[in-house]
């Protein structure tokens, strides 16, 4: 038998990119002339589907289990990772620039980055001043320092040295962009508006900009373009690929729609009130769940809580049909207090004047009904803002006419 020892987070390689991808993409347009996806653009079929009645074209499956599968795009010059950017200052003030190994001796690298020493004490190279300037820009001895020469210098950086200062989960020339990830249609899926037009989500937006303005810096790259034009296209892939990651980076100006709207990044996703955590995970809408204003009546029981009748019709309570209470199920019924019945197979059936003589004599143990709540079940009953455990608590049910 296995015991699992530990868990380590690691930045993801550029194998892993390009093993973990069905697709590369190669294409900025997302659909043709007919409305159908283009193969090698960001919305290629192999990526997963987002339509019903269609299969995937990588695992064959469908809307439900297909997942979706990653794409990858060869980035024509590296990019900074815009959320390491503080671990690769850290990193370029504590490594040499010669021989690229750790600026201290055997023993103690604690406060390394801090006061770094003027010479390298294995090869005896003397070291610049490295300074980082807001968002991704690093200069050493202010001449600046282009991502490329960054991930030069990280590639010799020894294994030993990186467990010396702790440098977990892969290597640090992964935190210079190579191959670009590229999500799959389900994480971002398109909506069809009332006039028949796609409407395309904010991240498949930012992934065309970035597939054509790399295009356009491969191609300037080929015909041997001056070097302003392709540094210019170079600093503008790495503005698109910092927005996609976080719209929202200091100094920098936001990524918009035509509208004016700024668009989302993956990091405006995850988090603040409206994220995914807090949003959609921690808290979510939920069924047999209703909510109005409370007010104080001191004629029913301490223990006690009103609820409208209008409520009480809604939020169902499912009952299991025995022998014992038979009969009192089909009272139920008849007197129309049940609201749905479940056969043994799963099937739900809704009661209605028509069918509910037919229910009744067909009702038996192995049914389950759903019936309305009445005087004396117990329920949970939450008081906003919740701020302790007191503020939910089980009352017994008193059904009360209005609405509070």
């Amino acid at each position: 038998m296995y015991k699992i020892k530990g868990l380590t987070f690691s930045v993801i390689s550029p194998e892993m990119v390009k093993n973990m991808a069905t697709v590369r993409i190669v294409s900025s347009d997302l659909y043709d002339a007919d409305g159908y996806p283009i193969e090698g653009g960001v919305m290629d079929p192999r990526m997963g589907v987002v339509d019903p009645g269609l299969a995937c074209r990588t695992c064959g499956g469908n809307l439900d289990d297909c997942n979706g599968h990653f794409g990858y795009l060869e980035l024509a010059r590296p990019i900074i990772h815009v959320l390491y950017t503080k671990q690769i200052a850290t990193l370029l003030k504590i490594i040499c620039r010669k021989c690229h190994k750790l600026l201290a001796k055997e023993g103690k690298v604690k406060g390394l980055s801090k006061n770094p020493p003027k010479k390298c004490p294995h090869c005896g190279h003397k070291q610049g001043k490295i300074e980082f300037e807001k968002t991704y820009t690093y200069y050493e001895d202010k001449k600046e320092l282009t991502p490329l020469d960054i991930r030069e210098r990280f590639e010799g950086i020894p294994e030993k040295d990186l467990e010396r200062i702790g440098f977990r989960g892969g290597r640090p020339e992964w935190l210079i962009l190579t191959l670009f990830p590229v999500p799959p249609v389900t994480m971002r899926p398109s909506i069809t508006l009332e006039t028949g037009e796609r409407s395309e989500d904010d991240l498949t937006h930012k992934l065309a900009d970035i597939v054509r303005i790399n295009q356009s810096l491969k191609e300037n790259m080929d015909i041997g373009a001056p070097e302003f034009i392709l540094n210019d296209l170079w600093e503008l892939i790495q503005y698109h690929i910092s927005t996609y990651f976080d719209n929202e980076l200091s100094g920098v100006p936001f990524a918009r729609h035509r509208s004016g709207r700024p668009l989302k990044g993956i990091v405006q996703r995850l988090k603040a009130k409206e994220g995914r955590i807090r949003g959609n995970l921690l808290g979510k809408r939920v069924n047999f769940c209703a909510r109005t204003v409370i007010s104080p009546d001191p004629m029913i029981s301490i223990n006690e809580v009103g609820v409208p009748q209008i409520i009480a019709n809604e939020l169902t309570l499912s009952e299991y049909v025995t022998q014992m209470n038979e009969k009192e199920v089909k009272k139920m019924i008849k007197d129309g207090l049940v609201n749905y019945v479940v056969r043994p197979d799963g099937r739900r059936i809704k009661i209605t004047v028509d069918n509910k003589k037919d229910i009744v004599e067909n009702v038996v143990p192995g049914w389950s009904v759903e019936r309305k709540i009445k005087d004396g079940d117990v329920v949970l009953f939450n008081r906003q803002p919740s701020l302790h455990k007191m503020s939910i608590m089980a009352h017994k049910v008193k059904i009360m006419p209005y609405r509070t």
